[in-house]
């Protein structure tokens, strides 16, 4: 949902995200401060503090986006939010933005993390790029198969799918 540097979940310096416990998904070391829905869905969850969002696509995937490790502790300074809880998003549209610098003044570190709550619910779970690699709007990051469907149904994330202005 944001450009940058793909960054495996295992290395994100949050042990709830990165053991796994908040789900698959991945990590994104942010160039931009732009944060786009990666599929059409409904906005499950917003924060006072404007640093994560939770979506759910129509096929099912429970998304959480959060923006940084203990920004939380911002509230709210330097992040906008777009969308209000149970709002219809389009894939592509804006949903949140960030200041970087408000984060990293604060010490605090900057990664756009995103996890399948309900990874359980899914399988196939795999990362189409390597860790490292500069992902750009469009990019597919992730894909995943609905454990009911049968093999090859897999359903794409997509980083992002608007054209970076950039």
């Amino acid at each position: 949902p944001v450009a940058g540097t793909l960054v495996d979940l295992k290395d994100v310096k949050d042990n709830a995200f990165a053991s796994g416990s908040m789900g698959q998904g991945f990590a994104i070391k942010p160039s931009d401060g732009k944060v786009y829905a990666p599929f059409s869905g409904t906005v499950r969850a917003t924060f006072s503090t404007r640093h994560a969002v939770g979506l759910v696509s129509d096929s099912g995937v429970a998304l959480l986006i959060h923006i940084g490790i203990g920004t939380v502790k911002l509230k709210g300074t330097g992040f906008v939010s777009y969308v209000e809880q149970g709002q219809r998003v389009k894939q592509g549209q804006e949903i949140l933005e960030f200041w970087d610098p408000t984060i990293k003044k604060a010490g605090l570190d900057d990664p756009v993390i995103v996890t399948v709550t309900n990874s359980k619910q899914f399988e196939n779970i795999t990362m189409t790029k390597p860790t490292g690699t500069t992902v750009q709007a469009g990019d597919d990051v992730l894909s995943l198969q609905i454990a009911s469907t049968p093999a090859g149904d897999s359903t794409p994330i997509n980083n992002s799918l608007t054209p970076d202005p950039a």
